[in-house]
């Protein structure tokens, strides 16, 4: 089954507790101690067993249904083994899991929110930004709904909550799972293959003619049932996201596509459209897969296992997918290729990912609540650890150990690329009326992975001038929301995007805030 027909399956799948089978503790009664259920695992992920404590607030009485969506991933066998032990706790509260690709959520979500039919928890898509969630009055701040809020939220690294970010006029509406210090797009591939190709990625980095002569060497092995590699064409934001890295490794820092030592955006630079152009060249050597525009992120990832591609770029979820889907299939993971001597480490953001909401017409909030405490306790994120493992590493810091025993060798190559990532300043940080800002911005189109589609598919041939344009209208777009936000009170220049004192290649630290 693909990993996208699996998103679906689970998506169809009602998780509700086993009464009694060897899945779930016998004997167990919805009141009393900690309930513990098992987990109904899938072969390579390792078996945890929750402990759902009592609710330290009054939850329905009644039979309830409680429903959750998100992205997928490796998350899914995380919620099925939860969803199973707080049914155990709780059987009058119906739990449902809908497992998507973002393409399915960027639909039904926003459907969702129109009919008020959404669902009680779950990731907005990439085309909702939380500004806008929240003054739309779309989802609920979980201040009232999380107990002991103050402490929990205290139990959360430094600067993970940040106004504008999470935080709106003082209230958190959107909570993060899991660390974002993940290297998103690193080059995934076949160690035969490879092989044949005549290079090891694991000896020594990559150049970018190199990349491009294993993808030559791959497609030409292949005899036309192989290709050098696969792009998620058909998904522009995992576009961007290998085009900053290559950008990166071309000496180019930077951070939300801007450079903070300038404010500018980078759309016009030498380092994006040589990435772009790079990525254009192996699709004209015909070394990309055929049918990759038609291809999801999750439909492409599989094509790397079953020997239709050489690489594909992914992040660390993909490395946890194939351990445990694939253990007879021999891979490595590797930085993305370099180009010159200077390439610069990519920065993370501190505020997290996996980012869930809460419906503002959910009627069982209190449920919502509940879940959110438990998964982001210390219990919880040590269980998300050992089943979800490198590929959404916990937000709580003290959950981390969890994930370093019996790690594979492409999980630790996953851990020690996020080791080489830094901490990058945030706007948001260096002056909070950003986000007053971010909500006047108007959506650009064609955006920067739209632009980059469409140079993949030949629909657009002068790349720079459709970057240089793109700048333009970031440039004007900001400048006319910074114009708005003024006119509504925030205080704000375009120097609160200038950080003089910005090293690309070292966290950017509380002090430095101070000093920019």
């Amino acid at each position: 089954m693909d990993i996208d027909d699996r998103s679906h399956a689970l998506s169809r799948r009602r998780l509700l507790a086993l009464g009694g089978g060897a899945l779930v503790s016998t004997g167990l009664s919805g009141c009393g101690g900690p309930q513990t259920a098992g987990t109904r695992r899938r072969d390579g992920v390792p078996d945890v067993k929750m402990k759902i404590p009592d609710p330290a607030m009054s939850l329905p009485s009644g039979n309830v249904q409680f429903r959750l969506m998100d992205s997928d991933d490796t998350k899914a066998p995380f919620w099925e083994a939860f969803f199973e032990a707080y049914q155990a706790k709780h059987p009058n509260i119906e739990c449902t899991y809908d497992g998507l690709p973002w393409n399915r959520i960027e639909e039904i979500a926003p459907l969702g929110i129109r009919n008020g039919t959404a669902h009680d928890v779950f990731q907005l898509p990439p085309s909702i930004p939380t500004t806008q969630a929240v003054a739309e009055g779309w989802i609920a701040p979980v201040d009232d709904i999380i107990p002991d809020f103050a402490a929990w939220k205290d139990s959360f690294p430094d600067g993970t909550f940040v106004e504008g970010v999470q935080v709106f006029d003082g209230k958190l509406y959107s909570v993060p799972l899991a660390s974002d210090r993940r290297y998103y797009a690193a080059l995934h591939y076949n160690t035969q293959l490879m092989a044949d190709a005549g290079y090891d990625p694991q000896e020594r980095r990559l150049t970018w003619d190199e990349y491009r002569d294993a993808a030559k060497k791959i497609t030409k092995n292949g005899h036309g049932r192989t290709y050098g590699l696969v792009l998620e064409i058909g998904q522009p934001p995992r576009l961007t996201a290998i085009v900053r890295y290559l950008a990166a490794s071309a000496g180019l820092g930077l951070v939300d596509d801007i450079d903070p030592t300038t404010g500018e955006y980078i759309y016009d630079r030498d380092e994006v459209a040589n990435a772009i152009e790079l990525l254009v060249a192996l699709q004209r050597d015909g070394s990309v897969l055929p049918g990759s525009a038609n291809l999801t992120a999750p439909e492409s990832w599989p094509r790397v296992a079953r020997g239709n591609a050489g690489m594909v770029h992914a992040g660390p979820w993909v490395t946890v997918q194939w351990n445990t889907q694939e253990p007879d299939f021999d891979f490595g993971v590797a930085e993305v290729p370099m180009d010159g001597s200077d390439p610069k480490p990519l920065g993370y953001p501190k505020t997290g990912t996996d980012n869930v909401v809460v419906f503002s017409k959910s009627k069982v909030k209190a449920v919502a609540g509940d879940v959110l405490a438990f998964v982001t306790s210390l219990p919880g994120q040590t269980a998300w650890g050992k089943i979800v493992g490198v590929g959404n590493p916990p937000i709580i810091e003290a959950a981390n150990q969890a994930i370093e025993e019996s790690l594979t060798p492409q999980a630790k190559m996953c851990q020690k690329l996020a080791d080489t990532m830094v901490a990058a300043p945030s706007f948001l940080v260096g002056n909070p009326d950003i986000a007053l800002v971010n909500r006047e911005l108007k959506p650009l189109s064609p955006d920067f992975g739209e632009i980059i589609q469409a140079a993949l598919v030949g629909e657009t041939r002068d790349i720079k001038g459709a970057l240089r344009d793109l700048k333009d209208r970031a440039m004007r777009n900001r400048d006319q929301a910074i114009a708005a936000a003024k006119s509504k009170g925030a205080q704000v220049s375009l120097d609160d995007w200038v950080f003089a004192n910005w090293d690309p290649t070292k966290d950017y630290r509380p002090e430095d805030y101070k000093a920019r």
